[in-house]
């Protein structure tokens, strides 16, 4: 029975949801991460030992190693080895028959970590749009929906055409980090934005399936223009940096902490979380268009709207305006008529 083979087996317990104590199954993109922390940082070294010769000093020797290089990912693995070997040490992984459990002092190990805190300035963001001009139309688009949404990249890249209905986005609870659907109400560049004649919204060029692999490289193709036209180095960023910067402007544009909660789709507190059912759709739908147009505004300065395909504004039509102003005054109570009449 070597670590590869038990780790099958676990694999298969944690899609029926067999992994932990939880019972219940896990979410594709858990299910992922799994293995791709296997693939990365497990396999090469103790995939092909006999799971009944791992001791500590093995495990700690993996994180440790990795901790030189990577703190995160270092905590990462030492809770997923936690979580493993304990699954193959219990009745769940009988199948292992694992007598002892060598990870369970491991998070004595955790590094610490620093709290990302990165957003982008105004500034910044119009260096973005500019940069990102250049860039072939699926990379702008998947990149400025990073920006208008607020969502995770994962949420936005793996975006499926049959979840926007009637102007709305609805990210299902399986693609959601808090297993909570939630809807993006899209203002009118964001639906030129999300809009495709494919199965998904960004679609890979040569395999079926979305295009997941292009963003970091895209990122930092950006990132370099952003420094040319800035003329000095910019602070990385990710694309999960974009939630902060759209969270961070909220207060600015007068949008409560409810609201602003409900935008980035936190799940709420305490009691509240179990009594207060409240889906703040139409404060959503205001912020997400108020947000909208304040990007729009910064592209139009910058000069790149046409190049990012930002959609002329519609103008009302005033002969209508007078029309619906007409009607609204002969279905109005007597004396709100009166009173018109009294003030014209």
């Amino acid at each position: 029975m070597t670590v590869a083979r038990a780790h099958a087996l676990y694999m298969i317990a944690v899609r029926q949801g067999r992994a932990t104590t939880a019972r219940k199954p896990n979410k594709p993109r858990t299910i992922k991460d799994k293995l791709d922390i296997f693939k990365r940082d497990i396999e090469p070294s103790l995939g092909s030992r006999v799971i009944y010769d791992i001791v500590e000093s093995d495990l700690t020797a993996l994180i440790e190693a990795k901790g030189k290089v990577a703190k995160v990912r270092a905590n990462r693995l030492a809770g997923e080895l936690k979580v493993f070997f304990a699954w193959a040490a219990s009745l769940r992984g009988q199948e292992v028959g694992l007598t002892t459990n060598p990870s369970i002092r491991l998070g004595d190990l955790k590094f610490p970590e620093t709290p990302r805190i990165r957003k982008l300035s105004h500034q910044e963001l119009a260096w973005f749009l500019q940069a990102l001009a250049e860039e072939a139309r699926d990379v702008q688009r998947g990149m400025l929906l990073w920006q208008l949404t607020a969502a995770r990249i994962s949420e936005v890249v793996e975006a499926r055409s049959d979840e926007i209905q009637d102007g709305i986005w609805t990210i299902p609870a399986s693609r959601t980090k808090n297993s909570n659907a939630h809807s993006i109400a899209l203002g009118p560049w964001g639906l030129l934005l999300i809009r495709s004649n494919h199965e998904w919204v960004l679609p890979a060029d040569r395999v079926e399936g979305p295009k997941t692999s292009i963003w970091y490289h895209a990122r930092d193709r950006v990132k370099a223009r952003m420094e040319q036209i800035a003329g000095h180095p910019i602070e990385q960023f990710t694309p999960h940096d974009f939630r902060r910067t759209a969270r961070s402007n909220t207060k600015r544009l007068k949008v409560d902490f409810e609201t602003a909660e409900a935008m980035l789709n936190h799940v709420k507190r305490g009691l509240e979380r179990t009594y207060d059912q409240y889906e703040f759709d139409e404060e959503k739908r205001d912020w997400f268009h108020r947000w909208e147009q304040e990007v729009i505004a910064i592209a139009i300065k910058a000069g790149v709207a046409d190049a990012l395909g930002v959609p002329p504004p519609v103008v009302p039509n005033p002969r209508r305006a007078m029309r619906t102003n007409k009607l609204k005054f002969r279905l109005a109570p007597t004396h709100q008529r009166a009173r018109a009449s009294n003030h014209a």
